[in-house]
């Protein structure tokens, strides 16, 4: 098919997606390539799905080989896939157990109920809920209504009770909403849906106290954070803040849907058989090409590299002189260029120039390369957008 074709069929699809003119048609490292041979340097990486860039050798050997055996195994059933990549995330964090879903939100939504249902035990049926202005936590119904952006809420009503906002960075105002109904506060390490906001010193230390002052569980949404986008293996080791439940998602599958939640020892035993479950979550195939894309990433060589990248980028986009530019924020390849005005004109004009980027929050260019993206596409991503701004 070419282009057009594409373009065409596509009207068969509900239309919630505002698709960019261009159709891909494959990808090899930080390199896109359309249907008419252009190329493109991805600084965006599937919105941080694409950790490992595209076509990774390693991660399609898994899969194949996997799919070899067989592509799905009921729940009921032991997946050794999927015990070892539930293995390698606990003795990597703070976790003693793992529980796979599918997207960010499932994982989201998952996280939520453990809360409640360890309230229910320990709490008085406790079962509200603090998240935060400005935070987005997928797109299901409770996920969405946990997402402190009111432009998400138009079409939730009524919306799913017992979730409360607070501001970010602003520790008064947490504890303000805290009530003896509150079972957790769900927090994203950095607001990145949000526009790439991160915390205040102290800030997540801070939470961290609130909840166990008030015996609260703390949970970090790392679904993009995590996997080794801050530098660290997860956000929560960058700010030295150990969360009671995590979840993480997009990059965990290697390309493949994959998401999970990550529970510490004490919580553990929260959950009884039939309290949850899920048809396809823990997919053999995508289990197999997470444990490949988790062996990679959680290498200190390959966190420093990424350290090293956003410090780069970092340097070179913070000389560019713009009076548009109002702040330039993130940690490692998890970067944004707050612009006053003009920030979706500069992402189409940079696609058209051979760059993908994204353009997130209020006027924020977010910058999302893969993780191992070399030092020659880089610069070549930069020159593009140096240029632009």
């Amino acid at each position: 098919m070419n282009s057009q074709q594409v373009k065409d069929l596509d009207k068969k699809y509900i239309g919630v997606f505002k698709r960019y003119d261009v159709v891909f048609e494959r990808g090899h490292g930080s390199t896109l390539i359309d249907k008419e041979g252009n190329k493109y340097v991805d600084f965006f990486s599937g919105i941080s799905v694409n950790n490992l860039g595209y076509a990774n050798r390693a991660i399609n050997a898994a899969i194949i080989k996997q799919l070899g055996n067989y592509t799905h195994l009921s729940n009921c059933f032991y997946s050794e896939p999927q015990v070892k990549l539930a293995q390698a995330l606990c003795e990597n964090s703070f976790g003693a157990r793992v529980y796979f879903a599918n997207t960010g939100a499932e994982a989201n939504e998952g996280a939520m109920k453990f809360a409640k249902k360890w309230a229910m035990l320990h709490k008085e049926r406790a079962y509200k809920i603090i998240t935060f202005y400005n935070s987005f936590h997928g797109r299901t119904l409770a996920a969405l209504t946990a997402t402190g952006q009111e432009k998400f809420h138009k079409i939730l009503n009524p919306m799913y009770p017992g979730i409360s906002y607070a501001k970010f960075n602003d520790l008064k105002d947490v504890e303000s909403k805290i009530t003896t109904d509150t079972c957790a506060i769900m927090v994203e390490p950095i607001q990145a849906e949000g526009g790439i906001y991160t915390p205040a010193p102290g800030f997540l230390k801070g939470l961290r106290e609130l909840c166990d002052r008030n015996n609260i569980l703390l949970i970090f949404d790392e679904v993009q954070s995590g996997m080794g986008r801050t530098g660290k293996l997860f956000a929560y080791q960058k700010y030295g803040v150990k969360p009671d439940v995590m979840t993480i998602a997009k990059s965990i599958g290697g390309g493949l849907p994959l998401a999970a939640y990550i529970v510490a020892e004490e919580h553990a035993d929260v959950y009884a058989f039939g309290d949850h479950g899920t048809t396809m979550g823990g997919n053999p195939a995508a289990c197999a090409a997470g444990l490949v894309l988790f062996n990679t990433v959680k290498k200190p060589v390959f966190l420093k590299s990424v350290e090293r990248k956003g410090a780069c980028i970092m340097k070179r986009l913070k000389k560019i002189k713009n009076p548009d530019i109002e702040e330039i924020r993130g940690a490692g390849l998890l970067i944004g260029v707050q612009m006053k005005k003009g920030a979706q004109d500069i992402v189409d004009k940079a696609l058209a120039a051979g760059l993908v980027i994204n353009v997130t929050g209020h006027e924020v260019l977010r910058i999302e390369p893969p993780l191992n993206i070399s030092g020659a596409d880089i610069d070549k991503g930069l020159r593009i957008l140096e240029k632009l701004l």
